[in-house]
This record gives C-alpha cells, structure tokens and sequence, in this order.
C-alpha cells in the first residue's frame, strides 16, 4: 500500500481561511428560514382533494366535494395559509382573522396583538358564528398559527374585554410558560382550549398548525382553538404560584376560581406543518452553502431572554456561526419599550463588548413585542458605540429599554408582518475567523 504526502507548498494553495459573516449573511440566513416556513406552500403541500377524497396532512376524508369544504384561519399566518387552502382544494366558504390587512381568499378580520382589544373580540364573534353555521354535511379545516390567542378573543359571561386585556398584560410580563399561560386563558374563554371547535355543526374536523410553540405540544398554538390541550397545570395554582391572584381583575380571579367544575376537552388530532426546527435547519443550510461553518446549536430554547442571550454567545464555538430556534419570555422589569429578541440582543451586546461576535436575534413573525421592529444585530463594538452617544446600556437592561436604546444605534431590524410565524431564531458568529472577509 502507497501513502501519498503533501508538501507545505501544495497545502498552503488548497487551504481556505474561514470567511468572516456579516450583518447581511445573517440577514440573508434569517430570510431563508422564512422560505422554508412559507404558509401558503407550506398548506398547498399539505392539502388536495381527488376522486371525493379530501387529505388534510396525514389524514383523509372521504366523500367530499369542494363546497363542503370551510376553511377557519387563525393568526399571524392565517391569510398565507388560506390562500395555500384555496390554491390546493378550491374550497369557497371560509374565514381568516389575524394581526394586518392583507390579501385573502376569504373575508378577513383584523384583531390586535399582543394584547386583545375590541377588534379582537369582534373577531373572536366572528369566528364563533361563523363555525356555529356550518352544515352537518362541511368538513371545516382549522389553519391555526401564532398570535391566535390575542387576535381572536371571547371571554365568559362577566368577563369584560378590559379585564381580559389586564390579564394578559401580567401573564405576558410574569415570563410564565406557555402551558401556564394557556392554562389560565382557557379558562375565561369560549374559544380556546378546544371551545371554537365545540361550536361546529360540522362533525368532520381537521387541523394544520403552523408551530410557534417550544418545549409544549403544538396542540397550545393560539391556546388550542380547535385541539385543545392536556392542561399541565391548574389555573388557579398557576396564578397563585406566580403571585397574580391579587393583581388580577376580579372578574378573572372569580372565574379561574371557578374554573376546575369545567370540563376537560380532549386533544383533538393535528398536523404540524411548519416549525422552528424546519426554519433553523433552512438558515444553517443556508449559511453553509453560502461558504461559513455554521451548527445547528437547539430548536427548543427557552427560557428568560437575557439569561438566555448571554449563555448562547459564551457556549458558541469559535469560528462558526451557531443558529438556534425557540421562544425566550422576558420578565418586566421596567418601564421600558421592547421585545424578547431585542432585549436578547442588548443583554449580548453588553456581554461582547470588544470581541469578534455578530450576534442576531430575529422574530420569524416580524414584529417583536409591541414594537415596529422584528429584533436586532449586535456586535462587539455595539456598547462602545452606545457610550459614544451617551447611552447608558445598562441603564436600558434595567429597565426593559431595548428598543429605545437598539434604534437610536440602527442596530434594530425592521421588516414589517413576514406573514409566517414560528417562533424566533437566533445566530451568533464568534471568531476567531480567517482574514478572508465575507462583508
């Protein structure tokens, strides 16, 4: 057996230096993740109707013709989504609520979002008697997606609109799970945990989720609309345990209070069709194909954003860009303005103050809390640059100021609604790198 040897000579003119990511080839990967998620390829693949036998995911149903079929959107994704439907099967009969004004096959309505208003809880009417009028005969295809839980709301008799809204304020600001968090509003409401599907006249039921839900079943998209959810957790532990009993509404506390003599829903059956495992997966195929060494790090992060934040960029490894998915909560503090992905950002642009680190932490939604913005790219010149305007980023951390602070530097991104939503990706490229650029 012959080995072969190389000179120095020979090595030196096939080796390549790392190349060097830039803002735009984060960017770039975060726009990829997006393709990969698209709603209305991602219903059309998932959808068709031939010979009378309508598939909807893994299931099918026989006996159908296209008017029998209704089509029921919920969320930020519902408008793509419903169009997708309608490309694949035609369907004539349908209806789509979510966050913006946008094109749709089928009439649209418009709620709020993070927190529900009068236009959510017109919404959620509008869903409810729309199902209610369905035919024995339908097949209703539930489109559900994140933000479904705001957008659409219908609180029980003796909860007012007003009290609903303060309730999810101080769920969204305790940082609780997503479990928790759904525990309680599916017990003051007629929609969630399975109640918008107990209105159907239509027996023949079928649900695609596009998953925005980490470290819980996806059945919690939206709190269940048309699934409903194991619930882990008692709602009145659950407020209790976080110290929320005396903060909430009275009407809330009541009804929670109450909420044990209801009856549990079973978890109806579903298929996912987009999630931030297939987003991450699109960006790093993206990054290496674009020339970087880039891994895939998690698809399930969670936790508080800027503890998170600051433990992503130091596990990193050098040379590489590290991309992970999931949904971080934020605990306010402050009275600061911001979003889970901008207040991630700060905390790492303080932690990599002087080093060679890009870190970028984008919503695949667009909108990052109740602000213009879907997140922001740091990097290690961000806080001397902040000082250099007389921002104090600390200050800013204390006081969940992210946005403020993050837009005065241009570090923020705004991209509008993207029209999808599966949680947020997050990327870090460390260095060391090569001298070779990529910027």
């Amino acid at each position: 057996m012959r080995f072969s040897t190389c000179s120095s000579e020979s090595m030196s003119s096939s080796y390549r230096e790392p190349m060097r990511p830039s803002r735009l080839d984060l960017l770039s990967a975060y726009d990829a993740a997006l393709v990969a998620v698209e709603p209305r390829a991602a219903v059309s693949r998932s959808m068709s109707l031939e010979g009378g036998v309508l598939s909807v995911g893994s299931h099918s149903v026989n006996d159908v013709t296209p008017d029998d079929i209704v089509i029921v959107g919920i969320g930020k994704a519902a408008a793509g989504m419903a169009i997708g439907a309608h490309d694949a099967v035609g369907a004539s009969r349908g209806i789509v609520v979510t966050t913006h004004a946008t094109n749709s096959p089928y009439p649209l309505f418009v709620g709020s979002h993070p927190i529900p208003d009068e236009m959510s809880l017109r919404c959620g009417e509008a869903l409810l008697s729309f199902v209610a009028g369905t035919r024995p005969s339908d097949v209703v295809v539930f489109l559900v997606s994140g933000g479904g839980s705001a957008v659409a709301v219908a609180p029980v008799d003796g909860v007012s609109i007003e009290d609903l809204a303060e309730m999810n304020r101080l769920l969204i600001a305790s940082g609780m799970p997503i479990e928790d968090i759904n525990a309680v509003r599916a017990s003051v409401s007629r929609i969630k945990g399975g109640g918008l599907a107990d209105t159907a006249t239509a027996k023949r039921l079928a649900t695609l989720i596009l998953s925005d839900v980490v470290g819980a079943s996806p059945a919690h998209v939206a709190s269940g609309p048309s699934t409903g959810f194991a619930a882990s957790s008692n709602p009145g532990i659950v407020i209790d345990t976080y110290g929320l009993g005396t903060d909430l509404p009275g009407s809330v506390f009541t009804t929670i209070a109450r909420s044990s003599e209801r009856e549990k829903r079973p978890v109806s059956t579903y298929d996912v069709i987009g999630s931030p495992e297939i987003a991450a997966k699109a960006a790093v195929e993206f990054l290496r194909s674009s020339g970087f060494d880039a891994t895939l790090a998690a698809t399930n992060m969670t936790g508080e954003s800027r503890h998170e934040a600051v433990a992503f960029v130091d596990s990193a490894s050098p040379g590489t860009v590290t991309v992970a998915a999931g949904e971080t909560t934020v605990e306010v503090r402050g009275r600061g303005v911001g979003g889970r992905n901008q207040e991630a950002a700060l905390a790492a642009a303080i932690r990599i103050e002087g080093q060679d680190v890009l870190f970028a932490s984008l919503g695949t939604d667009g909108i990052d809390g109740p602000t213009e913005a879907t997140g922001a790219v740091v990097d290690g010149t961000t806080a001397s640059n902040a000082r250099d305007l007389g921002l104090d980023l600390g200050v800013a951390f204390q006081e969940n100021d992210s946005h403020t602070v993050l837009t005065v530097l241009d570090e923020t991104v705004v991209t509008g609604p993207s029209g999808t939503n599966v949680a947020d990706l997050w990327m870090v490229a460390k260095g060391p790198f090569g001298q070779s650029s990529g910027t």
